[in-house]
């Protein structure tokens, strides 16, 4: 029962209830379609489809679509209106989401936001599930024939109670991913070596009744979670009382004795015979089996004729391969793995599809347990018992584990989509047939290999089926081998969370998909210099750097974000084409710049268009992209997480304090390295600009020196700017506000009708180079790797990609390196 609650718990425990984006502030009204209402929970009995949105309106008079997992502003907010065509700013859940708890107060998707971009994670929770059952599988099934099925029978118990409790208590996602694996694990080997007990308890005539009634309160497990599933409707809750259900069997399953096959396995005839001894008082026998009898009659060899002439091979190392010992053999075998697989991924299928099968989801699955137990106690053990399908499975002799072949059965089990489960189940009605006509032949003649055969007397299953044996020791050091390539993974601490940090991780993890990746930093988006800088892909020359560099830098950044600003995120990510001008006041000493192949349409200004600018003498035209900063830092956030890669809020003050829990450190925290290494080269240059709404601007307009500038984006224009060397103050100047607006509204004197302006104020962090080198902390012997990545100044957006990139190469080094310097300690 233990067993049937554990593996169906997730059928209520990670479904996913109509949910929308949260809202931006206080709402006064909703709409959706034609029904308005004054919140949320009135809505949801509304809710048809993931495709629906509402509308709301802000108590500050803000008008708002909202979908499922994006929102967005109207521009023009007259009146409160469902249907809208418009123009509209798009934003990401960074409000999180609202749920509809109608039906359940609180499950693993509400609790951890699995949903939009993070999904696919909800979607895992089950196949990562299972794959703890294969595991658990072939793991408890070899030490159960080592040490026994008593305690594996307990230990599993155990320990699908205490991991049971523990799932509830998981403070995180990954968490409970990690803790609901060891629990499917054991709950697996518990399955497993139990149905091995049963079948060596029982005799020949009842084992097939025994072992399908086995799954039967397998089926009462199942009618349970959907009880508990009913009554309680918050999921830790829920997973606690299921797990509370295994603990009258944990206090009373020490009491139960070690099979006697096992027992005469390891030699141990005395304990067998005590065990045997009880099964005969139990079942009224007067003169009970003796050992020395069973053991008697399992040496003499019926073909040869002679006692211990197989004595050597008892002591032979077997492995999987002798269930393909011969073509009859790997038939059947084959034969019983497509049918082990076929009825579970149907089972599998249809039960964890039970919440959507329409009609009450709880009834649905408890019908589904009362079904399986209808049919078992009716028809199955019949259908089972004529086929021989049991027989086979539940083959036992004295030096062939059980739990082996159960275990070649047990892994077959996948999760698939319903519509191919019906394919499978025609398919292999052909071998269960052919298996069931086999199976009559053999049982008229002599050449039965089955075990009512061989207990019948018929001596050619010892030639058939020549002691099978545990998995072999190539099996477990493949294991083994995962485990290491597990803990071999190298783990990188990316510090710094602007865009050159979250880009930089986010090529680390393009790079290199085997690395854990972390990003550290105390500050977060919108609260990090990258949220005031201007975006513009314009670079900036830096002299110490060679000028083939900083093009590849550029080339490749620009190529980056050119297919983004293509694709369907590009409204998201704030990222779009823009075409402008750059003007001097006197002809340049370079007319062609090192980037001008790397933009689009660049050439220079004709006649025409200079006389919009009187006071100037030469400019140049050309397409580039404009990003707003806010909403992509927010995107690569998005792109991270659906990478697995974890951000956590946290105060850097020295890298070596991270030598202990990472291998290798990214240092990309821009002036913050003036006071974290040291790096006296690192100055700052304040940078103040205005953030203004003027939707009418749609060129950029760029002074060639750099300080004046306008840049049309998709949420507003930026206006700059100023270039403060050495000045660290973060507050902004009334003054220099003035100022940068006049020289702004002199290139385009519409802005005079601009709103909204907000200022902002940043510290661009500046070398004469950028940073971007390897270096090793040596402290007592310990070593630390770490790569620098920063010193960008003012062009840091222009060449955030490529750096990313080459950062990420310098860490491939990192941890070519580790593993070269490690290798001869691992062997």
């Amino acid at each position: 029962m233990s067993c049937g609650i554990h593996y169906l718990a997730s059928v209520f425990m990670a479904v996913t209830p109509n949910f929308v984006c949260g809202f931006p502030g206080n709402v006064s009204n909703i709409l959706f379609h034609n029904s308005s209402a004054s919140s949320i929970q009135d809505i949801w009995t509304l809710w048809t489809s993931t495709e629906n949105y509402v509308v709301v309106q802000l108590e500050n008079g803000e008008i708002w679509e909202i979908n499922q997992c994006s929102r967005s502003k109207r521009e023009v907010s007259l009146d409160l209106a469902y249907e809208y065509k418009g123009n509209k700013s798009v934003f990401s859940c960074s409000d999180g989401f609202l749920y509809d708890d109608t039906k359940w107060k609180s499950t693993v998707v509400t609790q951890w936001d699995l949903v939009c971009d993070r999904e696919w994670l909800a979607k895992l929770i089950q196949p990562t599930f299972m794959l703890g059952v294969l595991i658990g599988a072939v793991i408890f099934g070899d030490i159960a024939d080592r040490l026994g099925r008593q305690r594996v029978i307990w230990f599993t118990s155990a320990g699908q109670f205490v991991f049971g409790i523990a799932v509830a208590f998981t403070f995180d996602y990954y968490s409970f991913v990690t803790v609901r694996f060891l629990l499917a694990m054991v709950s697996s080997g518990y399955l497993v070596v139990a149905f091995v007990y049963v079948t060596e308890f029982v005799g020949i005539k009842a084992r097939t009744w025994a072992s399908m009634h086995v799954h039967a309160f397998f089926a009462m497990g199942i009618m349970i979670v959907a009880l508990v599933g009913f009554l309680v409707r918050t999921w830790w809750v829920y997973q606690i009382f299921l797990s509370i259900a295994t603990v009258p069997f944990v206090l009373c399953c020490w009491m139960l004795p070690e099979t006697p096959f096992w027992l005469l396995s390891e030699e141990r005839y005395e304990d067998a015979q005590k065990v045997i001894n009880t099964m005969a008082r139990w079942n009224k026998v007067n003169t009970p089996c003796k050992v020395s009898e069973l053991c008697s009659v399992q040496q003499d060899d019926p073909v040869s004729g002679r006692m211990g002439e197989n004595d050597m091979s008892s002591t032979k190392k077997h492995n999987i391969l002798d269930l393909f010992c011969n073509w009859q053999i790997a038939r059947r075998t084959i034969t019983v793995w497509l049918i082990w697989f076929t009825g579970s991924l149907g089972y599998y299928v249809f039960s964890l599809s039970s919440v959507s099968l329409g009609g009450n989801e709880y009834l649905n699955l408890f019908l589904i347990g009362l079904q399986y137990i209808n049919y078992f106690s009716k028809y199955g053990w019949k259908i089972f018992n004529r086929c021989g399908i049991w027989p086979y499975i539940s083959l036992h002799s004295r030096t062939v584990p059980n739990n082996c072949k159960i275990t070649c059965c047990w892994k077959w089990k996948h999760d698939v989509p319903c519509r191919k489960c019906g394919c499978s189940f025609l398919c292999i009605s052909e071998k269960c047939l052919d298996f069931h006509a086999t199976w009559q032949l053999k049982k008229k003649g002599c050449a039965c290999p089955w075990t009512a055969g061989r207990l019948a007397g018929c001596a050619e299953n010892h030639t058939l089926f020549p002691q099978l044996p545990v998995l072999s020791e190539k099996v477990r050091f493949f294991f083994l081998c995962l485990c290491i390539l597990e803990m071999a993974a190298p783990k990188v601490a990316v510090v710094g969370a602007g865009v050159i940090g979250l880009s930089t991780a986010l090529c680390i993890v393009e790079a290199c998909p085997s690395c854990s990746v972390t990003v550290l930093s105390d500050q977060f988006s919108p609260n990090t210099t990258s949220d005031v800088a201007a975006g513009m892909l314009i670079p900036h020359t830096y002299p110490g750097t060679p000028i083939h560099v900083q093009k590849q830098w550029f080339k490749e950044t620009f190529t980056y974000l050119f297919a983004i600003s293509n694709s369907a995120e590009a409204s998201e990510a704030g990222i779009h084409l823009v075409s402008g001008w750059q003007i001097f006041k006197s002809t340049p000493k370079e007319e062609l710049p090192f980037w001008s192949d790397a933009v689009l349409d660049f050439r220079p200004m004709s006649e025409a268009e200079l006389q919009k600018f009187p006071q100037y003498r030469f400019g140049q035209a050309f397409t580039t992209l404009k990003c707003d900063c806010p909403p992509y830092l927010l995107w690569l956030e998005k792109r991270l997480k659906a990478a697995g890669v974890q951000t956590y809020n946290r105060k850097v003050s020295d890298l070596w304090e991270l030598h202990s829990e990472y291998d290798i450190v990214v240092n990309c925290t821009g002036i913050g390295a003036h006071q974290l290494v040291g790096d006296k080269k690192l100055f700052p240059v304040r940078g103040q600009v205005l953030k203004v709404y003027a939707p009418w601007v749609k060129n950029f307009i760029r002074d060639g020196d750099g300080l004046t500038y306008i840049y049309p984006g998709i949420q507003g224009v930026t206006l700059g700017g100023t270039r403060e060397k050495e000045s660290w103050s973060l507050s902004p100047n009334p003054g220099t506000t003035k100022d940068i607006f006049d020289r702004c509204c002199s290139l385009e004197p519409s802005l005079r009708e601009a709103q909204d302006i907000k200022v902002k104020v940043g510290l661009r962090p500046s070398r004469q180079s950028v940073r971007l080198q390897r270096e090793v902390l040596s402290q007592g012997g310990v070593k630390l790797p770490v790569v620098h990545n920063y010193g960008h100044g003012a062009g840091g957006f222009s060449v955030h990609r490529g750096t990313a990139k080459e950062a990420a190469r310098l860490v491939g080094e990192c941890i070519a390196a580790l593993r070269g310097s490690s290798s001869g300690a691992k062997l």
